[in-house]
C-alpha cells in the first residue's frame, strides 16, 4: 500500500515535470455515460463528439492503442485510445495515469468488434490524479467496519449494489419526513 502511493506520488510529480495540471480548475461535459448509452444507436459514428468524464476503473494498454473503463455516477463506458489519433506525447502520459483517477475524454461512438459501446478517444485531459489505491476490485471491501467508517470508499468499491441501498434510503426518509410534516 505504501508502496502504491509512492509510485502514484512519483507519477504526480513526472506530470508536473512534463507541465500537466494534474487538478485543473474546469472541466467540460457534454453528455453523462447514462445519456450516451441510452442513445448510443443513434449518435454513434465519426461524426458525433461527445466529452465525457468519468473515473478511470480498468485500463489496458496494447501496443499502440488502449482501452479503459470510465465510470461517473450514471453509468460505465469503455473509451478507446490509439497513438495517431491522440499523438506520442499524449499517449506516453497515459503510462501515467491510475486506476482511480478522474479523466474527461472526447471523442465518437463506436461498437467493437465484439459488441461493446465505446468512445473513440480524439484528445483527453487528466482532471484529478488519485493517490491512493481503490479498494480491491474483485472482493470489494468485506471489512464490516471500514464499511460502515468510510462510506466513501464502500460506494466506490461497491458501487452498484450500495448506491442502489443510499437511494432507497433516502426516498424513504424523504417521504418519511414528509409524512410526519403534514
Amino acid at each position: 500500500m505504501a508502496d502504491e502511493r509512492a509510485i502514484r506520488l512519483q507519477r504526480l510529480q513526472t506530470l508536473r515535470e512534463q507541465g500537466i495540471n494534474p487538478y485543473p480548475n474546469t472541466v467540460e461535459r457534454t453528455h453523462t455515460i447514462a445519456e450516451v448509452l441510452q442513445h448510443f444507436d443513434e449518435w454513434q459514428g465519426p461524426e458525433g463528439s461527445f466529452t465525457l468524464v468519468g473515473r478511470i476503473r480498468l485500463m489496458r494498454e496494447m501496443g499502440k492503442i488502449a482501452f479503459a473503463h470510465i465510470e461517473d455516477g450514471t453509468g460505465r463506458i469503455q473509451v478507446y485510445f490509439r497513438i495517431n489519433d491522440i499523438g506520442e506525447d499524449a499517449y506516453r502520459a497515459l503510462k501515467l495515469l491510475d486506476i482511480g483517477d478522474f479523466i474527461q475524454v472526447s471523442g465518437f461512438l463506436f461498437l467493437t468488434r465484439t459488441g461493446e459501446r465505446t468512445l473513440h478517444v480524439r484528445s483527453y485531459r487528466l482532471l484529478s490524479k488519485s493517490l491512493r489505491p481503490l479498494p480491491e476490485k474483485y472482493h470489494g471491501l468485506e471489512d464490516k467496519e471500514t464499511r460502515q467508517r468510510k462510506r466513501y470508499l464502500d460506494l466506490i468499491a461497491n458501487s452498484d449494489e450500495v448506491r442502489q441501498i443510499f437511494i432507497i434510503r433516502s426516498r424513504v426518509i424523504t417521504a418519511m419526513r414528509r409524512y410526519l410534516s403534514k
